[in-house]
């Protein structure tokens, strides 16, 4: 019975130390990513082009970061991180940003992840034209570049993954008007298909640009707290 009774406070201790050594495995692995899209083009229209072809919105199981600086868990849900408050962010740079007449904000997102998890994040942002397709002042050629929900100008996805270089993967989906030539033609809506990436190294700033907006993104380590 002794022996029993050892046995088992050993295997607690041993369990209790591996628990410890992943959680502390896990904290050493967070990083905080930062992230700024705008537009510099603040046009919902595009020029008409008889061979334009829509890129169909393909739907990916993905996270909503409702609450900046939350931290991504294993069942892919962004919960409140304790150590918030101790973290630096793009604020400063969204107010700037927003002082300009000639762009318009469309996202800010911030969350905290593991480095080797790979985590897609949302993005949707920009006009809405959910309204104009139910009042049938827009036409959609073509179903299948919508998505659920609100269908606004830009959707997509973001993730940052460690391999042999830190990497981020964007995924974006630009929707605007087109009208045909003709006084009693009709607007369509159109979808072009964006993929961005970018090698990037911990405590910079990037800029990545497209003709009708740009996005600041940044990807910091977490301290050990």
């Amino acid at each position: 019975m002794r022996y029993f009774k050892i046995t088992n406070f050993l295997l607690l201790i041993l369990f209790s130390s591996f628990l410890y050594a992943e959680e502390k495995n896990d904290r050493e692995n967070l990083y905080q990513i930062k992230l700024i899209m705008f537009s510099h083009d603040l046009s919902n229209y595009i020029d008409y082009d008889e061979n334009y072809i829509n890129d169909k919105f393909e739907n990916i199981n993905s996270v909503e970061i409702k609450k900046n600086n939350c931290l991504i868990n294993n069942d892919n849900d962004c919960i409140k991180y304790d150590y918030d408050y101790k973290l630096e962010n793009f604020n400063d740079y969204k107010d700037k940003l927003i002082k300009n007449d000639e762009i318009k904000v469309l996202s800010h997102l911030e969350w905290i992840q593991n480095i080797n998890s790979k985590n897609i994040i949302k993005i949707k942002s920009g006009y809405d034209y959910s309204q104009e397709i139910i009042d049938e002042k827009i036409l959609i050629n073509d179903i299948d570049i919508l998505s659920s929900g609100k269908i606004s100008k830009y959707e997509g996805y973001v993730s940052v993954t460690k391999k042999k270089f830190y990497e981020i993967n964007i995924t974006l989906y630009e929707r605007k008007k087109m009208k045909p030539p003709g006084f009693f033609s009709e607007e369509f809506l159109t979808s072009k298909k964006y993929h961005l990436f970018q090698k990037i190294k911990l405590n910079k700033i990037y800029y990545i640009d497209r003709d009708n907006f740009g996005i600041l993104i940044s990807l910091n380590k977490i301290p050990n707290n």
